[in-house]
């Protein structure tokens, strides 16, 4: 400790030689103090963790947030949020966010979808009556051919996506639309699914559904035009 003493005199001496030293060695009387306090403080936790035979506590020093702390921060933003929003702020943060969560692709099916009309779905599942149902297929669809989107080989992806941001929803067989399930029965990927299915000489099981907009569905719509 005499060597850090040694050389703050030294400095002393040399700001008394300078213009407004007095002032100068003032504050640097009191960054001294502050200084050699902190110093002290240290030693003596080296002091008394070496004689326990224990490694030494490091200086204290900003820790980078974890991210539990970040993920805590984010929701009392929000929930703080939530207090000064209008209903109509909520539903265009709402709109925003199901329109970022789509793909290009699921934006034809839901334009495709907006006038309202239905489209048919089929399941494939494998024969027999068990307890629970083993699917080859689920989500076939016509639509995304006729929403000209780019890959229509994952129409039943694209619609779970959708189903699962409650913007389309599956409804019953309609009867009028017996020749759209026999189109959709000669699809490659229905055909494929079909021989898979297939157990011997019992045939696969084809369960005849529709795909729509749901209120959600229609509104982000209308909300975007």
């Amino acid at each position: 400790m005499n060597w850090i003493g040694g050389v703050l005199n030294g400095l002393a001496d040399v700001a008394k030689s300078l213009p407004g030293g007095e002032v100068i060695l003032a504050a640097a009387t009191e960054a001294e103090l502050t200084a050699l306090r902190v110093v002290r403080e240290h030693l003596a936790a080296l002091d008394a963790t070496a004689e326990e035979g224990q490694p030494a506590a490091p200086l204290e020093q900003d820790q980078p947030p974890t991210s539990t702390s970040t993920s805590t921060s984010t929701l009392r933003t929000l929930i703080d949020k939530s207090m000064y929003t209008t209903p109509k702020e909520s539903r265009a943060e709402l709109h925003r966010a199901l329109l970022l969560g789509l793909l290009p692709d699921e934006a034809r099916i839901l334009a495709a979808l907006s006038d309202g009309s239905a489209y048919p779905v089929i399941h494939v599942a494998e024969p027999g009556h068990r307890a629970s149902t083993t699917f080859s297929l689920q989500y076939a669809s016509t639509v995304g051919r006729a929403a000209g989107v780019s890959l229509p080989h994952r129409t039943p992806l694209y619609l779970r996506r959708m189903l699962a941001l409650g913007i389309v929803s599956i409804g019953p067989e309609l009867p009028e639309m017996r020749d759209d399930y026999e189109i959709l029965l000669t699809d490659a990927s229905v055909n494929a699914a079909l021989t898979a299915a297939r157990n011997g000489f019992r045939s696969a099981r084809i369960q005849r559904l529709t795909v729509r907009l749901t209120d959600v569905g229609k509104e982000l719509w209308e909300a975007a035009q």
